[in-house]
This record gives C-alpha cells, sequence and structure tokens, in this order.
C-alpha cells in the first residue's frame, strides 16, 4: 500500500470513528464545528500512532480534518455534486448508485456511500432546513431546501432495497428569453409571439414531459405579465420567481401523521379567488383542482397559466378532461370539453431532444366554438430536425 492510499484509509477510519459520536449525541446539529474538530484530532492522533511509523506533516493532517469537518457539517458524498453549477439535478438509488443530470446528459457517477446507515444520515441532514423527517409512517416526501431546490426521498417499505433522494436543484440565474433563444430553445419570432399571447391574457398550457422545462417556459412567460397585474402562484414546493411583480405566492402542505391538516391545490385555488387576482399561475395541475382552475379561467381570472404531463396539445387537452372527471365532479363529458376549448387559448409543448437540450416543439391555438378539440399549429419543431439534431448527438 502506497502512501496515498495509506493517507485515504485514516481519513476513512476517523471519519468513521468520529460519526459514530456524532450521530450518537447529534453534535452536528447542536454544537459548532470547534467541538467536532477536537475530537477528529483525537482520533486522528490515535489511528496515526496505529497505522503508520511517524507522524504526518502538517499539511496532510490538515487535509484529512478539513476533509472530515465538510462531509460531517456539510452534505456528504454529494456535495461536491451540489455545489457544481453544471448539474441540474442528482438521483441517488441507494448507496451505491449516483446519477446525475449534466446540462440535459444523464450520467452515473463514481459517488457512493458506506451503506444505508450513511445515506439515511445525510438524507436527515438534508431535511432538517426544513423541519420534516421522512418515517416509515410517512416513507415518502416533498421538501423544498433554503437555496430553492426540489427535494424528494422515498424509504422503506414503499422502497424495499433502500432509501431513493431525488434533488432537483434550484438555478440561481434566473434564465430570461434571450438566454432560450441563445440556446436554441425558440427564435425571435416566437418568442414575440408569446410576449405578446401573455401581454394579451391569453390563457396558456405548458405540456411536456418530467424535466423538460416547462417550469422554466412558464417562469419566463410570466416575466412578460405587467407589473401591476396582482398575479397568485399556487404551487406543490415554490420554484416560480417573479421578481418585482405584484404577486402573491401560496405553497401547498402534506397532512401530518394523524392525517390532519392537508392543504391541497384545490384548496388553495379556491381561496385564491377572494384574493382579488388579475391572474393565477399553478405551478402543475394533476387532479381534481382542474375542475376549479377551468373555472377560474372563464370566470374572469383570463391571462392565467399552468403546467402538465403531457407529450402533445391533444394528449394535454384529453388529459385536462379525464383529470376533471375524475374530480368528482357530476357534469356531462360534453360540458367538460366546452370549458376546457372556452377555458384554454394556447398549448405550449416542450421537450428534452436527443442531444440533451430542452426545446419548445409546437405552439397551437385551441380553436373556439367547436364541439370537438381542434388545435391549429402555429409553429412545430418539423421531423427532419429532430433527426437531425439525433444524428449530431451519435
Amino acid at each position: 500500500m502506497d502512501r496515498s492510499e495509506k493517507i485515504q484509509q485514516i481519513k476513512e477510519e476517523v471519519r468513521s470513528k468520529v460519526l459514530v459520536k456524532v450521530k450518537k449525541t447529534g453534535l452536528d446539529y447542536e454544537v459548532d464545528d470547534g467541538t467536532v474538530r477536537r475530537q477528529i484530532e483525537v482520533a486522528l492522533d490515535s489511528v496515526v500512532r496505529a497505522k503508520m511509523d511517524g507522524e504526518i506533516d502538517d499539511g496532510v493532517r490538515l487535509f484529512i480534518i478539513e476533509e472530515i469537518v465538510n462531509e460531517i457539517f456539510g452534505l456528504g458524498p454529494i456535495g461536491r455534486l451540489i455545489s457544481d453549477p453544471a448539474v441540474w439535478e442528482i438521483m441517488v438509488n441507494g448507496p451505491k448508485e449516483v446519477y446525475i443530470e449534466r446540462e440535459g446528459k444523464m450520467q452515473k457517477t463514481d459517488v457512493v456511500f458506506e451503506d444505508e446507515e450513511q445515506l439515511f444520515f445525510y438524507i436527515e441532514r438534508i431535511l432538517s432546513p426544513s423541519g420534516r423527517r421522512v418515517t416509515e409512517f410517512e416513507p415518502y416526501i416533498d421538501a423544498r431546501l433554503p437555496d430553492g431546490s426540489r427535494l424528494n426521498v422515498v424509504r422503506r417499505p414503499v422502497a424495499p432495497f433502500g432509501p431513493i433522494l431525488t434533488i432537483r436543484k434550484a438555478h440561481h440565474k434566473m434564465l430570461d428569453i434571450h438566454d432560450l433563444i441563445a440556446r436554441h430553445t425558440i427564435d425571435e419570432k416566437i418568442a414575440q409571439f408569446l410576449k405578446e399571447c401573455v401581454k394579451s391574457r391569453s390563457n396558456i398550457l405548458i405540456a411536456g414531459g418530467p424535466g423538460s422545462g416547462k417550469t422554466t417556459i412558464l417562469n419566463i412567460l410570466a416575466s412578460f405579465i405587467p407589473d401591476m397585474d396582482r398575479v397568485i402562484t399556487i404551487e406543490d414546493t415554490l420554484e416560480l420567481r417573479m421578481t418585482g411583480k405584484h404577486s402573491v405566492a401560496l405553497e401547498t402542505r402534506p397532512q401530518t401523521i394523524e392525517g390532519k391538516g392537508e392543504i391541497t391545490i384545490r384548496d388553495l385555488v379556491r381561496n385564491a379567488l377572494h384574493m382579488r387576482p388579475d391572474r393565477v399561475i399553478i405551478g402543475e395541475v394533476r387532479g381534481e383542482e382542474t375542475l376549479d382552475m377551468l373555472q377560474c379561467m372563464n370566470i374572469g381570472q383570463v391571462g392565467s397559466m399552468t403546467t402538465m404531463h403531457a407529450n402533445s396539445a391533444l394528449d394535454a387537452l384529453l388529459r385536462l378532461e379525464t383529470m376533471t372527471m375524475m374530480g368528482g365532479a357530476k357534469i356531462s363529458g360534453e360540458l367538460v370539453r366546452r370549458q376546457i376549448i372556452s377555458a384554454i387559448d394556447i398549448v405550449i409543448t416542450v421537450d428534452r431532444l436527443p442531444d440533451g437540450t430542452r426545446r419548445i416543439v409546437a405552439i397551437s391555438k385551441v380553436e373556439k366554438n367547436r364541439p370537438e378539440y381542434a388545435l391549429k399549429d402555429i409553429y412545430a419543431l418539423v421531423q427532419s430536425e429532430l433527426k437531425a439534431l439525433g444524428e449530431n448527438n451519435v
């Protein structure tokens, strides 16, 4: 074993010794790092005496101490992934399998945790600022980190092979329409058209798959809303940034372990109508709140926007109809279709392409006064462009 391997072994042994004490006493939450540093130094002296013939130099000693302090007070093995601005999402599928999305492309990393216990230790650390805990009785939760990143945790019994952690990092630099043009997500002509749609108070639905950029597009469209319009935003986890706007943000609340206190998107949509909104923006519709949203758009809060999971404009309208009917509303399918056709003006479809880029692939206008759904494509990314993008990625 060479010297570098021996130093790494020393670091791991010291870290294990100190973490045992931290887990038992909770020092990482209650005491400044000075106490833990002293524990590290004591453990380091003990391990060095047992593992090496002589002393280690001051530089190596300081390196080991700082590395362990950063792990104990930081986020452990994934700390460097969280601090890497090129990493957009982090997916931990158990202690030995960590994937990332780096600038639109999925990659497997060399990051590993020692075991499930260590992974769960850092999951609890990450959750601690939110005041939330994942337990056997609440085995999956969504939370928001202080920097705005979204977090999802799943554990046993729902995840039988161990804890699963997914982090969608917040982008601290707010993208604007010029960024989308520079990235070829959209061209200037279409950008100007969408700007006019927002200003003319069109109701807009943004459809796409997971990670396709729906919220980014929604944020940018919201930036076109006149500053004096009163905007109510409704989300499960706050992501929308309404800088400089007359806006109020509302966030849902999950039920307690006792099954009480839940506040749903539907509750917030109904409440928003009493808050004198000019526009209502719902981060994502996916359930019984769909009917309330449609009524909101039809009654007077025109210029409202939302997103949903769907692969095309027609799929989006059909899903809206299905979700409305599943919400328990005692109205006919024909009446629901009429409500949707009347409420939705524009459907924007976004997608993540083979090369990892996000693109607006279609903008469709909903034709009015029709008994069935009729869509007119104002813009569509043609198949030859999609094929070229895929070939360029080979």
